[in-house]
């Protein structure tokens, strides 16, 4: 791959914050930046996944972070300028624009949190593309979780409490980030959030679910394990049974060998009725 003219990028990013207090301009300008670097003659692999399943430009992976750096410090300087062109970036059909738009967005100063905390509650209410999902809840958040990590946690419980399925699921990969992040304190509330999810059949949440409790049983996993157990002794069915046993590898030797257990218990206990 040739290597990156970054004196001429620089320049493209200079002109980009000339016009960022006109988003519809910033917009068209990012466009043009983007389009500039794509590689039109370039073939992807017939079984490489896409990095998003929304319209993506195929430039060097390179290309957008340093964007998305060079805009830092311009993004950081005006709360209301930088809303406008996140909200206008939002509109946009291609992944690096909404990519972009979540950057800039955890940019914002505190001072602004709450249109912040608007954006992505509202963002995570709408069916969102995967690898947008990553972008709002790891970039999108980046300043609430460093500088007021009790406001975000709390977002991500109004989340999980949400009666929209989708804002749920969204609430589960949020605190999939966030069990990484906290306190081990915080754990027994994060067990009590995620206990009903454990015990629902919804299709839509188990892969989130399941890299909750994989985060989980990195920071604890005798208790994760002492969790599960609880939960499938309380809940009937054979879905709970499946559900756990998916879990297994997210365990050493011994731990999985008494999940197995309480599986097997738990299979007897349905054939008998109990």
């Amino acid at each position: 791959m040739a290597a990156i003219d970054l004196t001429r990028l620089n320049k493209q990013i200079e002109e980009l914050k000339e016009v960022y207090s006109q988003p519809a301009e910033f917009r068209k300008l990012l466009h043009e930046t983007l389009q500039f670097y794509h590689r039109y003659a370039h073939r992807q692999h017939k079984d490489s996944v896409p990095v998003s399943f929304m319209r993506v430009y195929d430039m060097p992976e390179q290309i957008l972070p340093q964007v998305a750096y060079g805009l830092s410090l311009k993004a950081r300087q005006d709360a209301s300028e930088t809303l406008a062109v996140v909200d206008e970036l939002w509109k946009d059909d291609h992944f690096e624009a909404r990519d972009l738009a979540a950057h800039l967005l955890g940019q914002v100063l505190l001072a602004a949190k709450a249109d912040v905390f608007e954006r992505i509650e509202q963002w995570s209410s709408g069916p969102l593309d995967r690898a947008v999902v990553n972008s709002v809840f790891s970039k999108g958040s980046q300043r609430l979780r460093s500088e007021d990590p009790q406001s975000w946690t709390e977002f991500v419980g109004n989340l999980l409490a949400s009666p929209l399925e989708r804002q749920q699921n969204h609430g589960l990969y949020a605190l999939s980030l966030l069990v990484d992040q906290s306190h081990s304190d915080q754990l027994p509330q994060f067990f009590r959030w995620i206990r009903p999810f454990i015990q629902s059949d919804q299709t839509l949440i188990q892969p989130n679910l399941s890299q909750v409790i994989a985060a989980l049983a990195r920071r604890s996993p005798a208790e994760t394990a002492y969790v599960l157990k609880e939960v499938m002794s309380d809940t009937d069915g054979s879905g709970i049974e499946q559900r756990v046993r998916s879990y297994l590898p997210y365990f050493d030797e011994q731990l999985s060998e008494g999940l197995l257990s309480s599986i097997h218990m738990h299979q007897k206990r349905t054939k008998l009725g109990l």
